[in-house]
């Protein structure tokens, strides 16, 4: 887990399918300097940035790696434009699984007279979700600020 770049060019993006506020690509594909190529394979990136992942597309790419996925946070354009989206999902999702697990915990004494194991674990699981997610989320937006460029404010930071 952790944040990385990538400089280069998109030679291929191929999208896989497109979600509420996030696009998935099979595998996106880059030309580095040097002329190497850097495939990511299943990378998801928040709807926002999509439009600035079309092959072409030439600049400093914010790569993050969580537990399950990879995918891309920012990009930083070669003609000086910035933009950093982090896609929240799992972040949303770990929080959301962590408060009904501990409402039906509180409240299934109440109703039930006991709660499942079923619910423990998700109890357990649902904050390590959230807090890990959103630790890799402002791990991304600190090396995205960190690497911008001294002059007028170029990056719409979204999340």
């Amino acid at each position: 887990m952790g944040v990385s770049t990538i400089d280069g060019t998109i030679e291929s993006a191929e999208l896989r399918r497109s979600a509420a506020k996030i696009r998935i690509y099979k595998t996106i594909v880059f030309r580095l300097a040097n002329g190497e190529t850097k495939t990511i394979a299943k990378p998801i990136a928040h709807a926002e940035l999509a439009p600035r992942l079309e092959p072409g597309a030439t600049g400093r790419f914010y790569l993050f790696s969580s537990i399950d996925h990879r995918g891309i946070a920012g990009v930083r354009t070669s003609d000086g434009q910035a933009q950093f989206a982090y896609p929240r999902n799992n972040e949303t999702i770990g929080m959301v699984l962590t408060i009904l697990a501990a409402l039906w915990v509180g409240l299934s004494p109440y109703f039930v007279g006991d709660f499942g194991i079923f619910a423990l674990i998700v109890l357990i699981l649902g904050p390590i979700v959230w807090l890990v997610n959103r630790s890799l989320r402002r791990q991304a937006e600190r090396q995205f600020q960190a690497d911008n460029p001294v002059g007028p404010a170029t990056a719409a930071v979204a999340g």
